[in-house]
C-alpha cells in the first residue's frame, strides 16, 4: 500500500476518534445549559474562528483573497455547511452519540452516488464496493433497534438532511483544496488548512453577530462567557478532526475517506460506553449489556464494510 494511502488512513482515524469526542462534548452543552442547536452553532463556530484567524494569514497565498472563484466556492460551502451542522446539532436532542456515529455511516451511500453520476478527481464506484457499502446500510439498521432513545421522526428527517448535505460539503471541500492545490501550488496539507480556516473564519463574522444580538438583546455576560466556555471542548474536538479529514480527502478522495471515517461507530459507541459508565455523563440512556453488545456488533458490521471497501479499491 502506498504511504499516501497510509497516511490518508491514519489521518481519517485520527478524525474519527476526534469526531467521537467532538459529538459527547456537543450533548454535554445542549443538556448543560438547555440551549438551542443555532446557540451551539454560533458559540462553537466564533470559538473556532479566533483560532482559525492567524492559521489562515499565516499560510494564504498572494493574491488568493482576492480570488473570486475561491470565494464563490466558500460561499457554496458556508451556505450547505451551516445546514450540516444546524441539522447535527437539532439531531442530538433526540439521538444519543454513539447512534449518530453509526447513522452517518449512511453518508458513504450518498457520496457513492454522487460520484457515481458526479465524478471528482476520477474516483469512481464499483460494483462490488456497493455491497461493501451494504455492509454499513445494514449496520445502521441494527444501531437504531439496540435501544435507548427512540429516534423519532424530528430526530429521523434531522439525520438524513444532515447526511445529503454534509455529502454535498466534502465534496466542495475537496473543490476548494484543489483550487488552492492547483491555482497556487501550495501543498495538499497546506490546501486543507487554508479551505477549512477561510470556511471558518467567515463563518466567525456571522456567528459574532449573532452572539452579540443575543447579548444587548437581555442574554448577561455571565451567560455567554459560560456558553464560549463550554462550547471550547466540541471547537477543539472539531476543528482538529477537521484538519485531519481535509488531509483524509487530499489523499483518499471524499469516498475513501468517508469509508475510513466510519470507524467512528465502533469509536463512538466505545466513547458513549466510557462516558455513561466510568464518567457518568448523561448522554447516552442506561440500556441492558445486551444492547451494548447489539452497538458492538453493528459498529463491528461498519468495520467489515470498511475492510471490504479497502480491499476492493
Amino acid at each position: 500500500m502506498e504511504k499516501t494511502v497510509i497516511y490518508g488512513i491514519l489521518a481519517g482515524l485520527i478524525s474519527a476518534v476526534l469526531q467521537s469526542c467532538a459529538y459527547v462534548s456537543s450533548a454535554l452543552f445542549l443538556e448543560r445549559h438547555r440551549a438551542r442547536a443555532l446557540d451551539l452553532l454560533c458559540y462553537t463556530q466564533f470559538v473556532q474562528a479566533l483560532v482559525s484567524l492567524p492559521i489562515l494569514f499565516a499560510l494564504i497565498p498572494h493574491g488568493a483573497l482576492g480570488d473570486w472563484e475561491i470565494w464563490r466556492a466558500n460561499l457554496y460551502w458556508l451556505s450547505i455547511f451551516c445546514i450540516t451542522q444546524y441539522s447535527m446539532f437539532y439531531a442530538q436532542r433526540t439521538v444519543e452519540p454513539s447512534k449518530i456515529a453509526t447513522w452517518l455511516g449512511l453518508k458513504i451511500a450518498v457520496l457513492a452516488l454522487l460520484t457515481s453520476v458526479w465524478p471528482l478527481n476520477g474516483e469512481t464506484v464499483s460494483a462490488a464496493q456497493w455491497g461493501a457499502i451494504a455492509i454499513t446500510i445494514a449496520a445502521v439498521w441494527l444501531l437504531n433497534s439496540s435501544g435507548g432513545k427512540r429516534t423519532g421522526r424530528a430526530g429521523f428527517i434531522a439525520i438524513m438532511v444532515f447526511i445529503c448535505v454534509a455529502s454535498l460539503c466534502d465534496r466542495e471541500q475537496v473543490f476548494i483544496m484543489n483550487i488552492f492545490s492547483h491555482k497556487y501550488g501550495v501543498s495538499m496539507m497546506e490546501s486543507g488548512l487554508l479551505t477549512l480556516t477561510l470556511g471558518y473564519v467567515s463563518f466567525g463574522v456571522i456567528a459574532l453577530g449573532w452572539i452579540l444580538r443575543n447579548s444587548l438583546s437581555g442574554e448577561s455576560p455571565r451567560l455567554t462567557i459560560a456558553k464560549l466556555r463550554d462550547s471550547s471542548p466540541f471547537a477543539f474536538f472539531w476543528f482538529t478532526a477537521m484538519i485531519a479529514i481535509y488531509f483524509c480527502y487530499g489523499r483518499l478522495g471524499p469516498v475513501f475517506g468517508n469509508v475510513v471515517q466510519s470507524t467512528r461507530a465502533v469509536i463512538s459507541v466505545t466513547v458513549g460506553f466510557l462516558a455513561f459508565r466510568c464518567l457518568g455523563l448523561g448522554v447516552e440512556l442506561a440500556v441492558p449489556a445486551s444492547m451494548w453488545l447489539r452497538r458492538l456488533a453493528a459498529a463491528s458490521m461498519m468495520t467489515a464494510g470498511i475492510v471490504l471497501y479497502s480491499l476492493l479499491r
